[in-house]
């Protein structure tokens, strides 16, 4: 039972659990005290935590005790000295997700069985999910050192080869409309929450077991992500076109005199443009809520729309960024298959090969041979459209399982694939 082992204890062993509560709580207003709220990725991360919190449903003085936590951790963090709405939001949905990890741990110092394990059920994934991103912040950023040129200019061209620049025009819109920019703002720096709010609810209630398949998934795709940055080193419009972005752009067709050259631009600038993996990430989120409740399913659908739109029109990325990250998530859905465990093996590695491929394809074509795009705008529309369609099958027969995957083998393989998407004359 929860909150048992009072009742129960021996004098000495009440001390002890005492004493390890106090240091329990005093670790947590140190560390909140330390946090840094000046990006709001890591603060939406720890608000993620009282969505865990709230699966164990508490009960009234439970859920007392746990605003009056949260009330106390506002006291312990120093909020962001500027008065930027995200910040100041982020800070403060920290507080209710601090308190609901640190309940969390005290139920599992309290608790008898079963209780105990399905408090550590849920504190394991809310601390892997604060961890992760802690991380992601970190690696994800070292390509910056690597890398002193960019390849921006080959991914604008690609672009502007569709007939029109997307991150330009989303852009001036986000702009021009105040609702659109709040929202794709909102969208962008939500992720992190999102993500340990599908983790929570894929979690089943009373279980007394750790799900890692999530964190796993997350985990993977982050890795995978940071060693491809090496392949096609960039930034984002925005960056790499400071001063012209979003109201300066070259006509369609000015593209074949462009001089395709890395470019020059301060390291402290993140070199994470292709793959998106803020869209491969809503991807995978979107792929993982199948089994969740119709809500859920529609929010995470329309969340993933509202992220292309946000990544686009915040000039983080590419719509070539987002082309390769369709592929990229099928790559490491495949691999990690949460929903569908069962798949053979082989079948996991065939469509994760493809996937893969078809991300390569995109950025090594991109990298060495860009201006063949510009042919005909038929011709990056009709890859993309083939890249997407592919995926959009191969997931499909995937979350069926093997009966319907075997059945499809001849379709799509990688070779044939691979020799499509390497031959825009097919199209």
């Amino acid at each position: 039972m929860p909150w048992q082992l009072w009742k129960k204890a021996t004098p000495c062993r009440k001390l002890l659990l005492a004493t390890c509560s106090l240091f329990l709580a005093a670790s947590f207003l140190i560390g909140a005290h330390a946090l840094d709220l000046t990006v709001p990725y890591l603060p939406l991360a720890i608000a993620g935590g009282f969505v865990f919190y709230l699966r164990v449903s508490p009960k009234g003085l439970e859920t007392l005790i746990w605003l009056l936590l949260s009330v106390l951790f506002g006291l312990a963090i120093t909020l962001p000295r500027n008065m930027d709405w995200i910040l100041w939001g982020s800070a403060i949905l920290a507080l209710p997700g601090l308190a609901g990890i640190l309940l969390l741990a005290l139920r599992c110092t309290w608790s008898e069985r079963p209780a105990r394990g399905s408090a550590w059920a849920l504190l394991a994934p809310a601390v892997s999910m604060v961890l992760f991103v802690f991380s992601a912040q970190r690696v994800l950023g070292l390509a910056n050192l690597l890398y002193s040129k960019t390849f921006d200019l080959y991914l604008f061209l690609a672009d502007g080869s569709f007939g029109f620049q997307p991150s330009f025009l989303l852009s001036r819109a986000m702009v021009r409309s105040a609702l659109l920019g709040i929202t794709v703002k909102l969208t962008y720096v939500s992720l992190p929450f999102v993500m340990a709010l599908v983790y929570a609810m894929r979690i089943p209630k009373k279980t007394e077991r750790p799900s890692w398949d999530m964190i796993t998934i997350f985990l993977l795709a982050g890795l995978a992500g940071s060693l491809l940055y090496n392949i096609l080193p960039a930034t984002g419009p925005l960056y790499a076109f400071h001063g012209y972005f979003p109201w300066q752009s070259l006509p369609y067709e000015s593209l074949k005199r462009l001089r395709l050259e890395p470019i020059s631009l301060p390291r402290d600038i993140p070199r994470n443009a292709i793959p998106s993996l803020h869209v491969a990430w809503a991807i995978l989120l979107w792929w993982n809520s199948r089994r969740l409740s119709v809500p859920i399913r529609v929010f995470t659908g329309a969340y993933l729309l509202l992220t292309i739109l946000s990544t686009l029109a915040t000039g983080e990325h590419y719509l070539v960024d987002i082309i390769a990250a369709i592929p990229f998530a099928l790559c490491v859905q495949a691999i990690v298959s949460p929903e569908n465990p069962g798949v053979k093996l082989a079948n996991r590695a065939r469509i994760s090969s493809l996937g893969l491929a078809f991300t390569l394809v995109w950025m090594l074509l991109l990298r060495f041979d860009a201006k063949w795009l510009l042919i005909s705008p038929i011709v990056p529309w009709a890859l993309a459209t083939f890249t997407v369609g592919c995926v959009a099958l191969l997931n499909r027969k995937l979350g069926k399982g093997d009966g319907a995957l075997e059945a499809s083998r001849g379709v799509v393989s990688i070779g044939n694939a691979s020799e499509i998407a390497c031959n825009p004359q097919t199209f």
